[in-house]
């Protein structure tokens, strides 16, 4: 909707306020004088941005700024004030204030919905400009190369052919898997090394979770691709131990290619969200921060500090530099270059800007990946379970399984003497493995399944 469009909707007292907070030369009991004159005013881009560059308070200008990322152009109540707690820092009154303060300041529009509900209007006419106010803002923040790198990478569209590489490998040969559902290392270095991108099979993978559901078994780049074509069904893990094919290989493969990035974009945007709650916000920041000059790694991890946290054992830097700036440098939209004085920096790449910065002009669809997968089971039945999610998940757990070492990473371990003390809580070897099998992040284990079984079946015969 056009900012003519939301005054031309909106009741006189909301123009009102507008025009008595730029004090505008208008008759105030007029709506049309009131409209005539607040369209000449915003239509005035420097008025707009005038404006715009005098704005004092941090909080406000953050509001705008994740208003404008958010890609939408339409709120409801729940979401604008939900917006406003998160840079309001849970204050209800700032809350509150901020959201009215938009609406007088009349960069945003309370008109009427469906069914009567109130929502808020964005106009897109102005949406633009605070788009390019913001984007001059973030750059201005960020330190940028005064020179070229002297190298640099791009990996343009190679994770789209390393993906219909992977496919054709699975049609040609066969893929056995082992118990856990997990390609056998010789096939896997195999196929990685025909990988345009070249990755090393995990040696150690330790602990890694959160970030897919075969991230503990392969390295990123791949745990992505192979997350990617799980999900988009495009492969299966057959009863039978073998991966193969479905019949929606070849209708992907045929897609366009840039058409395929962008849903595999949209898919690691969701993928990753879990751990990073403001994905969504950061890669837009970084986009607009990044898109016309090579910037300092350092710059930018400053800029986006406050989006990012640390997720237990990733500090915050390596969740923005390997979680989010490595994973866009596979997708090719982001490029990566070192300095002469050995400083990184990264720019967002042709690829990047065509399809991020349409994107957030266009609005998203992203798809779905249920998230809400907390445990990790390793083959030496050690469980791996977040604190916060021990509540009702860790008390279930606690019946047949000892709790080890409380920490923000909760080790939860599988004995025989648990087990027992889980069959006589009422608990069996099947409602234990529907249990185990509902909450993990991945595929559990056939030697965990099994040997509970085997106890169960001891249990029996004594």
């Amino acid at each position: 909707m056009r900012l003519s469009e939301c005054l031309n909707s909106a009741d006189i007292d909301a123009l009102r306020r507008i025009a008595e907070t730029y004090n505008f030369d208008c008759h105030r009991s007029s709506k049309h004088s009131l409209m005539q004159s607040i369209l000449y005013h915003f239509n005035n881009r420097k008025f707009v941005l005038d404006k715009l560059s005098s704005l004092e308070s941090e909080i406000y200008r953050e509001a705008l700024l994740q208003l404008t990322a958010d890609r939408r152009t339409t709120f409801s109540r729940e979401e604008l004030h939900a917006i406003a707690k998160r840079v309001a820092l849970g204050d209800a009154g700032s809350e509150a204030d901020l959201v009215n303060k938009l609406l007088t300041d009349g960069w945003l529009y309370q008109l009427g919905g469906n069914g009567g509900r109130k929502t808020f209007y964005l106009p897109e006419d102005l949406l633009k400009t605070i788009r390019e106010y913001m984007a001059n803002h973030l750059r201005s923040q960020v330190e940028t190369a005064s020179a070229p790198p002297i190298v640099y990478r791009d990996d343009l569209l190679a994770i789209i052919r390393d993906t219909i590489h992977f496919l054709s490998f699975v049609k040609n040969n066969e893929i056995k898997l082992t118990m856990d559902g997990v390609i056998f290392k010789r096939q896997l270095a195999q196929l990685l090394d025909s990988f345009e991108v070249k990755e090393q099979p995990l040696s150690n993978p330790g602990w890694r979770f959160g970030y897919g559901r075969r991230f503990h078994d392969y390295p990123d780049r791949f745990a992505l691709i192979y997350d990617y074509c799980y999900n988009r069904q495009l492969i299966a893990e057959e009863d039978s131990g073998i991966l193969m094919l479905t019949d929606k290989t070849e209708t992907w493969i045929n897609l366009d290619s840039k058409h395929n990035l962008l849903d595999m974009f949209r898919y690691w945007r969701v993928l990753y969200r879990r751990p990073i709650p403001k994905i969504s916000i950061a890669v837009n920041t970084l986009a607009r921060a990044s898109q016309s000059d090579w910037i300092t790694v350092a710059s930018i991890n400053s800029l986006l500090a406050q989006y990012v946290k640390d997720y237990y054992y990733d500090s915050q830097a390596t969740v923005m530099e390997s979680r989010i700036y490595q994973m866009m440098v596979y997708l090719g939209l982001l490029c990566h270059g070192k300095l002469a004085d050995d400083k990184n920096v990264i720019k967002l790449s042709e690829l990047g800007r065509e399809l991020l910065l349409d994107e957030m002009a266009r609005g998203e669809e992203e798809g779905t990946e249920p998230l809400s997968f907390p445990m990790l089971i390793q083959p030496n039945f050690d469980i791996l379970l977040p604190a916060e999610e021990a509540g009702a998940i860790g008390w279930q757990l606690s019946q047949f399984a000892d709790l080890i070492r409380p920490d923000v990473m909760r080790l939860y371990r599988i004995t025989h003497t648990s087990i027992r003390r889980g069959f006589q809580a009422g608990w069996t070897a099947k409602t234990i493995g529907q249990f185990l099998k509902r909450f993990a992040r991945q595929a559990v284990p056939a030697n965990v399944l099994r040997m509970i079984e085997q106890w169960e079946k001891q249990l029996v015969t004594k």
